[in-house]
């Protein structure tokens, strides 16, 4: 089987367990991941913390985004610009993000943009979705490459987080040169 069957197969099959997976079931895990994360020490200190905004099958970020943003951390959102994530500094859960694109929560228009060159002397941690994660740090995304790049252009300068559910982490995800590896992974439940 080649590289690209055997992601096909393992996205398949954790999707089918994301579909089981029932609210009260989601809402500990993303619990969990908060107070893992909070302990960290890379997200105490960071200035920054890029992250996104969950979709139904993903670990709940609101009550993340809310903490950061209660503690005084610049909290920056992904947009799709082509083949980019273009990453927006939001202040305001209720006002600063809107459906967009497929209804996916995104930063509204207007808000300013932060760009790699924006990230010298400060310290940042990115909060990173994925289908499946391994415990080598490696994460399977849903193949479309977006963060790899994003990771491509920031170098070693952030602090790479995945965040998920505990059946995500599975002993090795299949890799290609191309993908970057994650600094940590933070799973719930």
């Amino acid at each position: 089987m080649d590289i690209h069957e055997e992601k096909k197969g393992l996205r398949k099959a954790v999707r089918a367990k994301l579909e089981a997976l029932s609210a009260i079931d989601k809402a500990c895990a993303a619990r969990q991941v908060m107070e893992k994360l909070s302990q960290l020490d890379q997200w105490k200190r960071a200035d920054i913390v890029f992250a996104f905004v969950s979709m139904p099958d993903e670990i709940d970020t609101i009550p993340i985004l809310r903490t950061a943003l209660e503690a005084g951390k610049k909290v920056v959102l992904p947009k799709v610009a082509g083949e980019n994530l273009i990453f927006y500094e939001i202040s305001n859960l209720e006002q600063d993000i809107a459906p967009g694109a497929f209804g996916i929560l995104e930063p509204v228009p207007g808000l300013r943009q932060v760009r790699p060159e924006d990230l010298t002397g400060l310290s940042c941690v990115v909060l990173v979705p994925g289908v499946a994660f391994d415990r080598e740090n490696f994460r399977l995304g849903r193949g479309k490459g977006f963060y790899d790049r994003f990771f491509a252009s920031v170098g070693n300068s952030v602090y790479k987080v995945g965040i998920g559910y505990s059946f995500q982490l599975v002993e090795e995800v299949p890799r290609e040169s191309h993908d970057q590896k994650l600094d940590a992974v933070i799973i719930g439940q």
